[in-house]
């Protein structure tokens, strides 16, 4: 019969007791906000950003894995054959890449996810607010770059000119982990 250890999650910093839930990844520190990645070989301090948008106002803080860089359309075929200038236009400046990272359907990842690849926020870091209540994040940096794709494949799929087929490449370094406001 195997043993079973019981280990008590620890802040890396103050050393504060916390109770991570069985999906959560990453978590934040209620006492000192300091960010531990959950991963397989051990608890690691991850740093988390925290940036105020004019998106929302502070209510609760969301995580966000941000990448910067940009989409190389390889190719683009639409059923007609021609390739979309829109697409070639949207993605052909550098951009901040963000793949939401907290529990939500497929459904509400398109919606969000969409929607901040189209208008993606202006990240300011600023000091952690005091008592900001930080939702646990269940999606790792590896998952990610995967959803990252989904997304791109999900904004394209949904642009008007009848999708055939799409090669693209993300050249981004790896994400960081945002902390964004959210009402």
């Amino acid at each position: 019969m195997a043993g079973m250890t019981l280990l008590v999650v620890r802040c890396p910093s103050c050393g504060n007791a916390l109770a991570p839930g069985d999906d959560d990844l990453v978590v934040a520190c209620q006492q000192c906000g300091a960010g531990l990645h959950l991963a397989d070989d051990g608890p690691q301090s991850i740093e988390i950003q925290y940036a105020q948008t004019n998106l929302a106002k502070a209510g609760t803080w969301r995580p966000w894995w941000i990448f910067r860089g940009s989409v190389n359309l390889i190719k683009r075929e639409t059923q007609g054959g021609n390739r979309s200038d829109e697409a070639r236009k949207f993605w052909a400046q550098p951009r901040v890449l963000s793949v939401p990272a907290w529990e939500l359907s497929i459904a509400a990842i398109k919606q969000v996810g969409v929607q901040m690849l189209k208008q993606p926020p202006t990240l300011n870091a600023i000091p952690r607010p005091s008592g900001a209540p930080f939702i646990p994040a269940v999606v790792s940096a590896e998952d990610a770059r995967k959803m990252l794709e989904f997304l791109i494949l999900t904004l394209e799929a949904g642009r008007d000119d009848w999708l055939k087929s799409l090669d693209f490449q993300i050249e981004a370094g790896p994400p960081e982990l945002w902390a964004i406001a959210a009402e």
